[in-house]
């Protein structure tokens, strides 16, 4: 090669998909190394796929782009925004013992805040926003804009079915503290006959449930919800895809088919109350 005869770089840059996946990840504080290992397992990839994923001009689905935005509680056009038009993030307002989901802006980190003043912080991988104190021991964002909708919550009747009676108490005793009207159920039986016989405003579903040693997922169920209530939020939950008892290709199809957020468990509470605080205000 000649030296008049100009090099070319063969690394393309990385794609605007990638810079949005990479924004996403900065708001919810996952450390840049550990970028392509979310990507890898949220999406099922291996690893070299994430990488080149992120730093390259690789291709990205939809479908990819949206599932990484419903994992961390957003919406596609949340995260496509890069943070230019005040992307909304999912959070709960605490104040004292009392949890009302909202939706909130970002601004930039403030080291010193004014006390009192309501600030966004990220506790265990879940927004918060809260009362700024002295006292606060992570890090605290300032608000752009805020959106709650306390009076509509409390409106909202929310059936929540776990095979596993704690479970299911634990998930309707959040949502009661986050303003819903939450009925526990541990059965396929009880649930539909309840769905079919009154109107419930949403739905959080174990997607496997287990009796008499016997497994069967909740997929005629939500056929049967869906039938009836073509918008309402139905969220699903399983902790076996890992395990290769849940077959993720059923999910995705029903999730697709039903319009069901999925979040696998162990699913964080205050992500699943700001998915139905989400859905109810779209």
């Amino acid at each position: 090669m000649s030296a008049s005869t100009p090099t070319t770089s063969n690394t393309a840059p990385p794609s605007l998909a990638a810079q949005c996946v990479s924004a996403l990840l900065d708001r919810h504080a996952v450390p840049r190394r550990k970028h392509a290992a979310i990507v890898t397992e949220v999406l099922g990839l291996s690893y070299s796929q994430g990488h080149r994923r992120l730093t390259t001009d690789a291709t990205w689905t939809l479908e990819e782009l949206g599932t990484l935005a419903e994992y961390y509680g957003e919406s596609l056009s949340d995260m496509v925004s890069l943070g230019r038009s005040e992307a909304m993030l999912g959070a709960m307002l605490k104040i004292g013992s009392t949890l009302v989901p909202c939706r909130f802006a970002r601004g930039p980190a403030v080291h010193k805040p004014r006390p009192n003043a309501l600030v966004a912080t990220l506790i265990d991988s879940d927004w918060y926003v809260v009362p700024a104190t002295s006292e606060l021991a992570t890090q605290a964002y300032d608000i752009v804009r805020m959106v709650i909708e306390p009076s509509s919550a409390l409106s909202r009747r929310i059936a929540v079915l776990d095979d596993h009676a704690d479970s299911a108490a634990t998930i309707a005793g959040y949502l009661k503290s986050a303003g819903y009207d939450p009925t526990p159920f541990t059965d396929l039986r009880s649930i539909t006959a309840a769905a079919e016989g009154r109107s419930f405003d949403g739905y959080v579903l174990d997607w496997i449930l287990e009796k008499d040693g016997t497994r069967n997922t909740v997929h005629d169920l939500v056929a049967s919800i869906r039938s009836r209530d073509t918008h309402c939020p139905i969220v699903v939950l399983t902790g076996e895809v890992q395990t290769g008892v849940a077959d993720e290709t059923d999910i995705a199809t029903a999730m697709a088919r039903y319009r069901l957020k999925f979040f696998e468990k162990p699913a964080r509470l205050p992500i699943i109350s700001a998915a139905l605080a989400a859905s109810f205000a779209a």
